[in-house]
């Protein structure tokens, strides 16, 4: 891949929320994980007050992206990659992995998809270790995960 997909080339500015706006069209929109209960966002303004809300509110800016998969082109691309920042409500090192699905045209990116492990997220939050909400309903953490696909 010669040159870096919008995909890329927004997760690469995760931090920077005025340099993640110049890559949006005036009608771009940004749909979160459903579990998540956010509602869609439409609009270049609605778009980048989110973005300066997660890097302000949330997060510091400092973050950083690692790039594990990318695929597209300059019309529609996805990147997966690991998301690692300061966390403002935990007070400590935030890290999962994130997708993106990006369409875009002439103007610049029309329509962002962010998936991300909400389930590790939710552990973190809670000071908990990753997959302990699902050990909380199944058993222990990766039960039986050896035994899955076997007859």
């Amino acid at each position: 891949m010669s040159a870096a997909t919008p995909a890329r080339q927004l997760a690469e500015r995760f931090g920077d929320p005025e340099a993640m706006r110049a890559l949006y069209a005036p009608n771009v929109s940004w749909e979160i994980s459903a579990s998540l209960g956010m509602p869609l966002l439409e609009g270049i303004d609605a778009v980048a007050a989110f973005n300066d809300q997660v890097w302000t509110e949330h997060h510091r800016r400092d973050c950083s992206v690692t790039i594990l998969d990318e695929a597209g082109d300059a019309s529609l691309s996805a990147v997966r990659f690991v998301y690692r920042a300061w966390s403002l409500f935990a007070a400590d090192w935030y890290e999962n992995d994130y997708t993106l699905f990006v369409h875009a045209g002439s103007a610049g990116i029309t329509r962002i998809y962010e998936a991300f492990d909400t389930s590790a997220t939710i552990d973190f939050l809670a000071g908990r270790q990753p997959g302990a909400g699902w050990a909380a309903i199944g058993g222990e953490v990766g039960d039986r995960v050896g035994e899955l696909g076997r007859h």
